[in-house]
C-alpha cells in the first residue's frame, strides 16, 4: 500500500514539474576581451509582437535585475510606445550615464493560441510604479501596467538577447544568448521564467557586476 502511495505521489510530482514553464539558454557567447566594471544603471529594450508583450517582458526583466540590486530603465518607461531608434537610446544612455544596454527580441513562437491582456496607463504610485522617475526601483517607475494574456500549454517561445557596454564600441556586443522557453501558459509566466534565467546567466558570466 505504501509503495502504491509513493508511486502515485511521484507521478503527481512529475506531472506538475512537466507542466511548469521552463527556460533554457541554448546558446551563449561572451566577449573574452571584455573587462567587467561595476554596473549601476541599465537600459532595457524588448522588441516583441505587441506593445502588451513588450511591457510585460521589459518590466519583468527590470524586476529581475532589481532583485539582484541593479537599477534599470525600460524603453516603454522612457519612450512609451514610440518606435525605439538607435539615436534616441544613445542620447538617453549618455545623459543618464547608463552602463549596459540589454536588447531582447522574440525570434519565434510555435503552437501559439494567445488571448491578449490589457494595458493600463493610469498606474497608481507605489515603490515601483509612479511618475517621479524612469528608473525601476529608484524613486518610482514611469511606465505602464499590463495584465498578462494567456497562451495554451506547450507554447514554445524563443528569444535572442544581446548586451552592450557603454565602455566599448556601441556596435559591438559583450554578451549574447539564445533561449527557449517551453510550456508557456501566459505571457507573464514566459517573461518571468526567461528573465530570471537570463539575469542568473549574466551574473555567472561576469557581465552584471556590483
Amino acid at each position: 500500500m505504501r509503495s502504491l502511495v509513493r508511486a502515485a505521489t511521484s507521478a503527481v510530482a512529475l506531472l506538475v514539474l512537466s507542466s511548469c514553464t521552463g527556460t533554457k539558454m541554448v546558446q551563449t557567447w561572451r566577449d573574452p576581451a571584455f573587462e567587467a566594471h561595476p554596473v549601476k544603471r541599465i537600459f532595457i529594450a524588448c522588441f516583441m509582437p505587441s506593445d502588451a508583450a513588450r511591457v510585460t517582458f521589459e518590466n519583468t526583466l527590470a524586476q529581475a535585475l532589481l532583485d539582484q540590486g541593479f537599477l534599470s530603465a525600460t524603453s516603454t518607461g522612457v519612450f512609451e510606445y514610440a518606435m525605439v531608434e538607435k539615436e534616441m537610446v544613445l542620447q538617453f544612455v549618455r545623459e543618464n550615464k547608463v552602463d549596459l544596454v540589454i536588447v531582447q527580441r522574440m525570434m519565434k513562437e510555435t503552437e501559439v493560441a494567445y488571448m491578449p491582456g490589457t494595458l493600463d496607463s493610469s498606474v497608481p504610485n507605489s515603490p515601483f510604479w509612479g511618475s517621479s522617475s524612469a528608473w525601476y526601483g529608484a524613486y518610482g517607475y514611469g511606465g505602464t501596467a499590463y495584465t498578462p494574456g494567456y497562451m495554451e500549454e506547450d507554447t514554445s517561445v524563443k528569444t535572442e538577447t544581446t548586451v552592450y557596454s557603454t565602455r566599448t564600441a556601441t556596435e559591438n556586443p559583450v554578451w549574447s544568448g539564445a533561449s527557449s522557453t517551453i510550456n508557456v501558459r501566459s505571457a507573464g509566466s514566459a517573461a518571468k521564467s526567461l528573465q530570471t534565467e537570463l539575469v542568473t546567466d549574466l551574473v555567472k558570466a561576469g557581465i552584471l557586476v556590483k
